[in-house]
């Protein structure tokens, strides 16, 4: 491949990647993608293969596609340790590799994300929506005590990743999912509202459109 076809190839996965909702338009970006072992093709494998588990209907294919999306998004970190992008890539399949697995290897892959993440939001706190936050935010959540879970600290991820990108939908479902948890509904309900009121990003249209319905579902459980 041409430096030149490289450079469309890689102009080729981002369009088919900014149009996700569409059956299929990740899976034709791996094809651009794969068996070119460069720094940036490596960490939009592991952010196509991040998708493609997260929409994935099996455990065990989850398992299967995080597990790819970890190998090249270290393989991306390795290449160029100073990029966000490998850190963040392999930190997020990591988190949803230890959710699909459980058990010792679950919770080994969840302190491997945390590191990941917190390398990723020392670079670049900013990166994909304020990313490196929102799931470092998450991973605090969600975890147990024993594996460093903590309320407050997620809690400080969140505000600070909102405050970066206020009206990113992701995060801001997550944030409301905590405040529910630490019993603080009108916060809940204050975030939820945002999300249904924003306008539709284009570059995260399939995020923005499964948040808004999801945020309708949580307003009327409140």
């Amino acid at each position: 491949m041409t430096t030149i076809d490289f450079a469309e190839a890689i102009k080729r996965a981002d369009e088919l990647y900014n149009q996700r909702s569409v059956e299929g338009a990740v899976e034709e970006s791996l094809d651009l993608l794969i068996d070119h072992e460069r720094f940036e093709t490596e960490w939009r494998l592991a952010r196509a293969y991040f998708f493609l588990g997260q929409e994935a209907a099996s455990i065990k294919t989850k398992r299967q596609l995080h597990a790819s999306g970890i190998e090249t998004g270290q393989k991306a970190a390795q290449i160029s340790d100073e990029r966000v992008e490998g850190h963040f890539w392999a930190g997020v399949n990591l988190a949803l590799f230890a959710e699909a697995v459980g058990g010792l290897k679950g919770a080994l892959s969840l302190l491997h994300a945390r590191k990941e993440l917190a390398r990723a939001s020392e670079i670049a706190a900013d990166y994909h929506g304020a990313g490196p936050l929102r799931v470092l935010g998450r991973l605090y959540h969600k975890a147990p005590r024993l594996l460093g879970g903590s309320l407050l600290r997620s809690r400080e991820c969140f505000d600070r990743a909102i405050e970066i990108a206020p009206t990113n939908s992701v995060t801001l479902i997550y944030a409301a999912e905590l405040m529910i948890d630490i019993k603080e509904p009108a916060r809940a309900v204050a975030l939820l509202e945002k999300i249904i009121a924003s306008p539709v990003d284009p570059a995260w249209e399939f995020e923005n459109r499964r948040d808004k319905a999801r945020a309708e579902i949580m307003i009327e459980r409140i």
